[in-house]
């Protein structure tokens, strides 16, 4: 073989390399960003799927508006008083939290696929191409909140919506790089029509005490 034939055979195979190393490149700056949303997105679909069934679980729709607030009423039949049921609302936040550990806990050992052709943002090209695998961890604590809302509901009337805001983290894994995202939840629980005007003194929500009550999803996982 010349020595022409041989320099011919190597420059072709450097091409051929040279081409395919900076295709790659150019993917993988153009596409990772878009790959990069389209799994924390994944992800944060997975965590509120667990966060809402937690919820559920717990609930399971037997709590009613009477079981968390004590609506206090004066001589002539008008409310003057909501207050909050402090008792069964840290009861209910402690078993929600722990359910959350649970479940995030069950999503950490399932894993999902986004086809590389969703990050070219081509409907027909969609469902095509490798799988990219992504997965969720928990990390750091399970905050749990009850919060209100009044909402107008037609003429003299008032809804007063209890619902739950649940918050925690979680670690994005997708090859060669991770993120951290927030998770925040907000499932109602109950609700009722208030009658008449709202009081001044109306809720006592027992915020302290009822976020991060339960120790860090590292900490526990590792035990």
């Amino acid at each position: 073989m010349s020595d022409l034939k041989k320099t011919s055979i190597i420059f072709a195979i450097l091409f051929v390399i040279s081409f395919f190393i900076g295709s790659f490149l150019y993917i993988d700056r153009t596409l990772r960003p878009t790959i990069t949303v389209l799994a924390e997105t994944k992800a944060l679909e997975l965590a509120n799927k667990s966060i809402n069934k937690s919820v559920a679980e717990v609930v399971k729709g037997q709590i009613n508006y009477k079981d968390l607030m004590n609506v206090q009423l004066d001589s002539d039949g008008k409310i003057t008083m909501i207050q909050a049921n402090t008792v069964m609302m840290n009861e209910m936040a402690s078993n929600v939290a722990l359910e959350i550990q649970d479940e995030l806990k069950k999503v950490k050992s399932t894993t999902s696929y986004i086809p590389i052709g969703t990050a070219l943002g081509s409907p027909i090209l969609a469902k095509y191409g490798p799988q990219l695998r992504v997965s969720i961890e928990p990390i750091g604590t399970v905050s749990v909140d009850f919060k209100t809302k009044f909402e107008s509901s037609g003429i003299n009337q008032t809804r007063h919506i209890i619902y739950i805001e649940a918050k925690t983290k979680v670690r994005v894994v997708i090859p060669l790089t991770t993120s951290t995202q927030e998770v925040n939840a907000q499932i109602p629980v109950c609700e009722t029509i208030i009658v008449g005007d709202v009081p001044q003194s109306y809720v006592n929500i027992p915020e302290t005490g009822v976020q991060s009550i339960i120790p860090n999803l590292d900490n526990t996982t590792n035990k």
